[in-house]
């Protein structure tokens, strides 16, 4: 694994007892090297030589560096630092440890591994949205094999139950008409009314009850029919609406005074002020 070389700040003497440790090398070998005394080459390395005039110290640690084989332009910014000046930035380890062919083969099988891994889990995963696109959703007990019972289109996470408020052509009039025929026909309770919404393309909607409860708040795909019930007045927005139709309870609805830029706001059944651009007592 790479060692990271950092560069961190280090006095003159630690750095030349770090040089001599790195090379094994004892005090007492270097001062009887480069003919010194072993207190003085110590008090250097301990960063206390300051006591020592300059030109002396100076020539001690160019000796010391030498003996170290610490590289030329190295040694004057030693000299520098233990003359009080900017302390200099060295790098922690001298250079990157060398890797083995058997590191670099590890490496290299790891990365064709993660790779095609992520290849596999990414076409997994395009694979399985095209067949929900292309499939949809189905009825609660049927499968793919019964014909007539696949309802194409992508899926909507806001569908509510299809099995008897979503009128799709594909599911035939056998099976959708009578379950919204039922739905339409069973008695309101009071205070409660049924608005059914149809567009004829892709169309942004938004309707509460006078709850407050959230009836539909997402995009209905073109050729789509839903019908919602909830307590009266509804709060309705629909973005493209000259794609939508509305009903109440059976009866059309006009949208038409609340239409604005092609998005209608109304609330139904009670009369709203109609916009600004439409004539007022237009209803």
């Amino acid at each position: 694994m790479t060692q990271q070389q950092e560069l961190i700040p280090i006095a003159t003497g630690e750095f030349l007892r770090q040089q001599r440790t790195a090379r094994k090398l004892s005090l007492a070998e270097v001062a009887r090297a480069i003919i010194l005394d072993e207190n003085l080459l110590r008090k250097i390395e301990q960063d206390e030589a300051g006591h020592i005039a300059p030109v002396y110290r100076n020539g001690y640690i160019l000796a010391y560096a030498r003996y170290l084989q610490i590289p030329q332009d190295e040694i004057q910014q030693l000299i520098d630092s233990a003359a009080g000046k900017e302390v200099v930035l060295r790098t922690v380890f001298s250079g990157p440890p060398k890797r083995s062919p058997i590191d670099n083969w590890l490496r290299a099988s790891s990365y064709v591994l993660a790779s095609l891994l992520i290849g596999t889990l990414a076409w997994q995963f395009t694979h399985e949205a095209v067949r929900l696109s292309q499939n949809g959703s189905r009825l609660p007990g049927e499968t793919a094999s019964q014909p007539g019972q696949a309802l194409i289109g992508p899926v909507n996470a806001s569908i509510a139950s299809l099995a008897i408020s979503h009128d799709s052509p594909a599911m035939g009039p056998a099976r959708s008409g009578p379950a919204l025929a039922a739905v339409s026909d069973a008695p309101l309770p009071a205070g409660e009314g049924r608005l059914q919404v149809s567009v004829s393309a892709d169309s942004w909607v938004e309707i509460s009850d006078a709850n407050g409860r959230e009836l539909e708040m997402d995009l209905l795909r073109g050729g789509s029919q839903k019908n919602y019930q909830g307590k009266v007045p509804f709060r309705i927005l629909i973005g493209r609406a000259s794609a939508a139709r509305l009903s109440m309870n059976g009866e059309t609805v006009d949208m038409t005074p609340f239409i604005s830029d092609d998005v209608a706001q109304m609330t139904w059944p009670l009369q709203r002020q109609p916009n600004a651009d439409v004539k007022p007592g237009k209803n």
